[in-house]
């Protein structure tokens, strides 16, 4: 019988909690949440939500502590990195620093999550999260203040993913205040847009923001793989309040005639659960048993709970203390008993003093051989470790001569995301002395505007407008940046 696993999910307009043994629902409930408690993922009012994680958790009939967490991918940073091929001890450090350079956000703000992914011969291709700090602490303390001990933690639309069953989807999950999107190809998530939306009762007062945000996550993917776009087949799979509400999902359609469905989630019928509606809790709790015989439905599967809110191990002494206590007490005894018989041995003891003389002389001989084997080893293992000290100091070089690149391409990039309230950024391709740069803005103006705020800022020796087109709702544009 697979061991029950408690999920608990917290986002601006509701508590959701999930209990599962396997791929089998066994309770669940969920509470709302007055406005104002939680706000983009960050929890306000501590102990309020805590109470009534406390109450929503008695009505499920869940009584374990120990529960993994969920927290709104709002304010939370996703990228792809690439990196040279690294030691294992050296890779943490490395991902590290080129998160704090790729997210633009100091990493003393941000719990950094990632997990590599099979590459190229002499490249790592990890997958990194950037979680907010404050939101993090904030669930952390919050499910403390409830009684609760969260030992893993996952990022609402990561997990979404993992909740579909089909390897390619565009994944849509509206609660009455959030909104996630997932573009999820060979069970990656390539795309994660999580945005607030107004708190509403029905899916239809969000629907025209809903479809706005699918159509730019497709926009996205498909500029940033021109070779491979996304295929008419992929279908759309709903979540939360459009999954029961059919009618309006023809309204998500843009050109392409997709299948449209409600996300159907790999566990067992439960009666009276409707799956669609905790995607969230159950890719928590798919965490578990994702890798322990049952089929991966998703690639990304770490944990981002902090290490420093992890449980801790036993200390080794804890669990040796009874068998060497037992293993002491036996040697008392036996003890007790040899010194009893000590009359009676005393004499074959003196008999077995030259025996052992012989022994020792026997013994000192062979210790001298295996330090002189031992001596030898030493020195290659120190050969081995000069080698080693040879090649951190090569990788260091290495990093050090992308600075001067990476520090001139990083400013670039700062001064182009400079972007005013009105205008969206499409793509960046930025190839060292021509930068392309493609979006959206509001109004014509508005893009002329940010071609002279570019051009205003001395970093690039001309900037060109070489594309506009006008649509019903935005204005497309394409911006050429040349750098001397």
């Amino acid at each position: 019988m697979a061991r029950d696993v408690a999920a608990v999910y917290v986002d601006d307009s509701a508590i959701r909690v999930l209990a599962m043994g396997g791929r089998r629902p066994r309770q669940w409930a969920s509470a709302p949440l007055d406005a104002g408690m939680v706000k983009e993922g960050y929890i306000v009012d501590e102990e309020g939500v805590a109470r009534k994680t406390r109450d929503v958790l008695a009505s499920a009939g869940i009584g374990s502590r120990r529960v993994i967490a969920g927290i709104s991918g709002i304010n939370c940073l996703f990228r792809y990195i690439t990196l040279p091929e690294l030691p294992r001890n050296l890779l943490s450090e490395a991902v590290t620093r080129e998160a704090s350079r790729a997210f633009g956000v100091p990493t003393d703000e941000l719990y950094i999550s990632w997990q590599d992914l099979p590459s190229k011969p002499g490249e790592t291709l990890v997958y990194v999260v950037g979680a907010s700090r404050a939101t993090v602490d904030g669930i952390i303390r919050t499910l403390r203040k409830a009684g609760l001990n969260p030992y893993m933690m996952d990022i609402a639309p990561v997990a979404t993913c993992r909740a579909a069953a089909e390897t390619n989807a565009l994944i849509v999950d509206l609660q009455s205040a959030t909104l996630d999107i997932v573009v999820k190809m060979d069970g990656l998530p390539e795309v994660v847009r999580s945005v607030s939306v107004p708190r509403a009762d029905s899916a239809s007062a969000n629907l025209q923001t809903v479809r706005q945000e699918l159509q730019r996550a497709v926009t996205f993917y498909n500029s940033s793989h021109p070779d491979t776009p996304i295929a008419d087949s992929i279908p759309i799979l709903v979540g939360g309040m459009l999954a029961s509400e059919p009618d309006l999902w023809p309204e998500l359609l843009g050109r392409a005639e997709r299948r449209i469905d409600a996300v159907a989630p790999p566990v067992d019928e439960a009666q009276g659960l409707l799956p669609a509606e905790y995607l969230v809790p159950i890719g928590l709790a798919l965490k578990e048993s994702q890798g322990k015989g049952t089929t991966p439905y998703a690639r990304i599967n770490f944990n981002a709970l902090p290490p420093a809110y992890q449980p801790k191990p036993r200390p080794l002494s804890d669990l040796l203390y009874p068998p060497v206590l037992i293993a002491g007490v036996a040697c008392l005894m036996l003890g007790g008993y040899y010194l009893m018989n000590e009359v009676n041995q005393t004499r074959r003891l003196a008999d077995e003093a030259t025996l052992t003389s012989e022994l020792a002389l026997s013994l000192g001989s062979q210790l001298s051989g295996d330090k002189q084997s031992l001596e030898a080893e030493q020195a290659s293992l120190s050969v081995e470790a000069d080698a080693k000290e040879s090649r951190t100091a090569e990788l260091d070089a290495r990093f050090r001569s992308y600075d001067t690149i990476k520090d001139a391409v990083n400013g670039d990039l700062g001064e182009i995301h400079k972007t005013p309230a009105s205008v969206d950024l499409q793509a960046v391709n930025h190839t060292i002395n021509v930068i392309v740069v493609s979006g959206w803005s509001d109004t014509e103006a508005s893009a002329f505007g940010y071609a002279r705020q570019l051009r205003s800022s001395g970093r690039f020796s001309h900037v060109v407008i070489t594309e506009m087109s006008l649509t019903e709702v935005e204005t497309w544009f394409t911006i050429v940046l040349f750098k001397d």
